[in-house]
This record gives structure tokens, sequence and C-alpha cells, in this order.
């Protein structure tokens, strides 16, 4: 890995800095590197993303070292130790020297003078404490810390927690709520599994190009996961009628309405769209009508499909003006992403029990809004990213309860692969249930 400039882990930390007196609520936004060099600007993601998607894991070992609490640490403090951290464990082939140096620079400027010292004291202590890598993790250790390849770190310290609930949560990066909802649902082994599982860097997958040369087949029939260059993908892309980025979880819901022939389908919650092209390849006859309530996904639906006739994007206030017509609706409703933690990383955090109960009832609204959409007979396909039942099998019995549906098909896809499987056995989890009227 090429050396990175100090320029790169200073936007790092910049970011870092906003990020710190938000967390856990991590917002979604892009992280601009458009001042760098392409080289540095790739060093500067890898940071970001790894400090994201393992938070918590630098959290607990920068603080064993801490000789305050977290809480009580300045957030351009936290920033930097997370940053150091996260290189000097996660990213391999950065110099030490490097990484230490700059960080120490960095908090001079950013903190103040003496801010450099603390600095320098915890990540030296960090470094060292690294022992050896090991091919295999094992999470009854507490001097192990589990890497996305199925190795780990062998620790010369026990730096995790003796408390079995707290000790998962720190290495796998998931909060202890979350944690102790899944070993409460699910069982201690699956919970640990799906934890497991968002450790994982998810691999490019894509749909509808059979071409060797892009990538090996997915063990799901019909996808690849591409290993070409990233900056080749658009291209690649462009040049296949059809093909998409879809991981196979996304694109099973709408396998479901592969028997049926709807002349009308609206998509209410579109997003980015991909679904919708999903909708307009397997129904050629058909038009389709979507939208999304976010305006920046609205306006990538319009270009998306700004030359395609037979789609047609609308305002969400305008869509009673099409009730009574849509012989397939789709809702991919709002959710609590926990099928695609390996993806949305910051869902993790953002995790509360309350959230659950809200986001049930902002779907149930979604619901009941757009029934009057439908055509007599039509078909309404509920999906969502989430493996919680009070999203998913929950809430098309809500439907069926208040409302004249009989199910017609389910699908359901729990997260799959772990750290060092093969990307061919990736995928998201997904739930999806095809009811008719």
């Amino acid at each position: 890995m090429p050396e990175v400039t100090e320029s790169a882990r200073s936007l790092v930390a910049q970011r870092l800095v906003r990020r710190v007196k938000w967390f856990p609520d991590l917002p979604l936004d892009a992280f601009d590197t458009s001042s760098l060099s392409p080289r540095d600007a790739g060093l500067a993601n890898a940071i970001d993303h790894a400090v994201a998607r393992r938070w918590l894991t630098m959290r607990a070992v920068v603080e064993h070292f801490l000789s305050r609490p977290w809480d009580n640490t300045e957030p351009h403090m936290q920033a930097i130790l997370l940053s150091g951290a996260a290189q000097l464990l996660l990213l391999d082939r950065l110099p030490d020297h490097a990484v230490i140096n700059e960080s120490v620079e960095w908090a001079k400027r950013a903190v103040r003078p003496k801010a450099g010292g603390m600095v320098n004291a915890i990540l030296r202590k960090v470094a060292g404490v690294r022992d050896e890598l090991v091919d295999t993790h094992d999470p009854a250790r507490r001097d192990e810390l589990p890497r996305s390849d199925g190795g780990a770190w062998r620790l010369r310290e026990n730096v995790f927690s003796d408390d079995e609930l707290t000790r998962h949560a720190a290495q796998l990066s998931i909060p202890r709520p979350l944690l102790a909802h899944w070993i409460s649902a699910l069982g201690r082994d699956a919970a640990l599994q799906l934890g497991r599982h968002g450790l994982i860097v998810p691999p490019i997958i894509v749909s509808g190009i059979d071409d060797d040369s892009i990538g090996p087949a997915h063990m799901q029939p019909g996808f690849r996961v591409y290993d070409g260059v990233i900056e080749d993908l658009g291209r690649v892309l462009a040049a296949q009628p059809g093909a998409r980025v879809q991981d196979p979880s996304s694109a099973q819901p709408v396998e479901l309405t592969r028997t049926i022939l709807p002349k009308c389908i609206m998509d209410v919650c579109a997003g980015q769209g991909t679904k919708t092209s999903q909708l307009a390849r397997m129904h050629p006859n058909a038009r389709i009508i979507a939208t999304d309530i976010d305006d920046a996904r609205r306006k990538v639906l319009r270009t998306t499909f700004a030359n395609n006739d037979r789609i047609t994007i609308v305002e969400p206030g305008d869509l009673h003006n099409h009730n009574g017509q849509a012989d397939l609706l789709l809702l991919d409703v709002p959710c609590s992403n926990t099928g695609v933690l390996a993806r949305r990383v910051e869902a993790r955090y953002r995790w509360r029990e309350e959230t659950i109960d809200q986001l049930v009832g902002v779907q149930r609204q979604i619901i009941a809004d757009t029934i009057p959409l439908l055509a007599p007979n039509g078909h309404l396909l509920y999906a969502t990213c989430s493996i919680e039942p009070a999203e998913n099998a929950k809430q098309t019995a809500w439907i069926r309860e208040w409302h004249p549906f009989t199910e017609v098909a389910v699908a359901s896809r729990w997260p799959s692969g772990q750290p060092g499987d093969a990307p061919t056995t990736y995928s998201d989890g997904s739930y999806a249930a095809l009811l008719v009227r």
C-alpha cells in the first residue's frame, strides 16, 4: 500500500471530528475527497471505512491505554486516536512511524501543542500491543482482534473485557444492546455469526452479465463478483444492457413477481432505482410510475430514467392522481437495515429498540397511505432489508389482518458469508412478501 500523504490523513481526521460529535447517530454523508490525488483519495477512503466498520473495536483498544474515560476525551483527540488505531491495526503495509508521526503533528496543530505527546504515547502502545497475525480468530480470547479476512491480531495484553457480551460487542463492533437483542431472539451462536458477517468488506456483485472476464460466478445463479478496476465499472455496466450492481438479496423480492403480468407498476420507495430497473426488465410490457420521498434520490431517479419512455418519475404528493391503477405496488420500505449491516455500517450504531417501534409505525403508515393506488385484484410486494420479525412477517400479518389481502409468496434471505470465505458466498439479508387483493 503506497504511503499516505498528510493531507489525506488530515482530511480523514477533520471528517471524524464531526462524526465523533454525532456518534452513535452517524450521518450517511458522502466523503468528499476531490481535493486529493486519486491515490490519496483511495487511502483516505480506506481509513474512513475502516474506522466506520470497526468504531467500537478501535475505541476499546484505545480506551485500554487511556488514563481518562473515553467520553471525557475531546472530539479532536477521539478522532485522531480512532484514525491512528485503525491504520495500525486494520490497514496493512502502512509504516508505523508515518501513521504515528502524522497523527502527532495533526494533534499539535488541531488540538494544542502538548496534545501531540498524548497521541504519540497512546498510538505507540497500540502499535506495541500487536504480537502476531493468526489465521483463525478464537472468540473466547480476550487478547485477539478479529480481522475481515478471518484471521486476527494476537495481542500482548488482554485488551478486551472478561465479560463475554461486552467482549464480543467490542471485538465485532456491534453495540452491546443490539448484540444482546440478537442473542435473546436468535441464540448466542446465530448472533455471533451475524456479528462476524458484519466484519466483511462486501464485494461488488453484478447481475445481467454472463462474462467470465468480469469476475467469478456468484453462488446465486445470474450474479457475478466484479473483480476488475473500480474506475472501469461504469463502462462495463454501460456496455451491457440490463446490467446492474445488485446483491442477490436485493434482487430476490422482485423475483416473486415473475409469474404475474402487470400493466402498471408503482414503485413508491424507489431509492436510486435498482429495483425499478429490475422491474422494467422483468416486465417489458408494463409502464412504471416511481418516486421517493427524498429529494436527492428523486433527482437521481429522474437522471437515471430520463430516456426511458416506460418509466415516469413523479412527486410523492402526486401519487393520488394514480389511485386504483397499480397492478403491482412495490413497497421497499425504510427499515432498520439489520440485513445489510456489512454494507451500511453506520446503521448498526443507530439501532435502538425504540427505533424498531418507530419504523414499524412508519411502515404501516406507508402501507395504509398507498393501498388506494392498487387496482382491483392488484398485487402488493412488501420488502425490507431487515431480519427483524417485527418489520417482516409481523407486518405482513398486520396487512392481512386489517386489509383484504391473501399472501401469495414469501422469500427471506439470511446474510451469508463469514470472514475468510470466498466473496462468491457473500450476500446480504432481506425479506419480501407478495400479496394479492
